[in-house]
């Protein structure tokens, strides 16, 4: 939960945004979900990874959590389009395993993991239980998901095609099953919706982002606190 000076730091930021600003913040803080979560493993082209931070931004999903064994994680600026601003990356780079860190961390968040497999023995992304939160994997370009990620998670999933090609590129795949499952999410009775602290927390650091010259701002606010 948020600290009282955090929450005075936000309404201190709020008078540098504009009412205009503020209300499409509000907007679109209404239609974001925790819901679910993607989990990328490995990704090592910087377009891929980028896209699918774009996708998040665009169907709501506030978390991407980013697994880093072998390949580091980039973003192509021409790509992500300043949509990493508003969606949190999680990074996994420092542990021995860090699949298993990640999943871990997730599973005590409450979170079925579910990972994507072009093998069409798997369950349809259309059939996807979503009753509990989910965070769907997404593996490397050319491998897919480790050996480690299919014994582990709670299931497997693939998107149903009907031409010659077997799979999908990543960022393709990832927009699929956002617009599925977020639309899934949308039309149930689920209570998908961020709490109120989540939403302050999450504007916080969106006004940080937006607000010109906010860290010396934010400073000076914070010693008039301190003197007052």
């Amino acid at each position: 939960m948020m600290d009282q000076t955090s929450l005075k730091v936000l309404d201190f930021l709020s008078t540098y945004v504009t009412e205009h600003k503020k209300g499409l913040i509000d907007e679109v803080l209404s239609r974001r979900t925790r819901h679910l979560t993607f989990v990328l493993e490995d990704i090592y082209q910087s377009q891929n990874a980028s896209a699918v931070v774009r996708t998040c931004d665009c169907f709501g999903i506030q978390d991407l959590h980013v697994i880093e064994n072998k390949h580091s994680f980039e973003l192509n600026p021409r790509v992500v389009h300043g949509a990493s601003k508003w969606v949190n990356v999680h990074h996994y780079q420092e542990a021995e395993n860090n699949t298993k860190a990640c999943f871990d961390t997730l599973r005590k968040k409450g979170y079925k993991i579910m990972a994507t497999s072009p093998d069409k023995g798997c369950l349809s992304v259309h059939d996807v239980d979503i009753s509990e939160p989910i965070a769907l994997v997404f593996g490397t370009e050319i491998t897919g998901i480790s050996e480690f990620t299919k014994s582990q998670a709670d299931g497997l999933v693939t998107i149903p095609m009907y031409g010659f090609s077997e799979s999908l590129n990543i960022s393709v795949s990832a927009a699929i099953c956002a617009n599925i499952l977020i639309e899934k999410l949308f039309r149930s009775e689920i209570n998908w919706t961020l709490t109120e602290d989540e939403k302050n927390e999450i504007k916080l650091n969106w006004y940080r982002t937006i607000v010109s010259r906010s860290e010396i701002l934010e400073k000076q606010f914070l010693k008039s606190l301190n003197h007052s």
